[in-house]
């Protein structure tokens, strides 16, 4: 069973607190670590804002760990569906 654990963050614009679950982990320019998030709202003028929050190395491994799995999950779906485009192609 895999745990799920609800991170805080807070907009760095306008400092409202909102919840999420798995977010991407960056490693900034200064070597550490820290999750990065788009905010669920926007800023003045349509504009796009973040919410950091710094975090561990081990959550960076698990981040890692998460999203090479996940595109393995995607490659083998995509190379499923193109077995089944090739095996209905080929029957016509």
């Amino acid at each position: 069973m895999e745990e799920t654990h609800k991170i805080w963050m807070t907009c760095m614009t306008t400092k409202r607190k909102f919840e999420v679950e798995k977010p991407d982990v960056i490693v900034l320019k200064n070597g550490r670590y820290a999750y990065k998030v788009k905010c669920p709202w926007q800023g003045k003028n349509e504009k796009d804002l973040y919410a950091f929050k710094f975090c561990s190395a081990a959550n960076y491994e698990a981040f890692q760990l998460r999203k090479d799995k996940d595109s393995t999950c995607d490659n083998f779906q995509e190379h499923t569906e193109n077995d089944a485009e090739r095996e209905g192609g080929e029957s016509e």
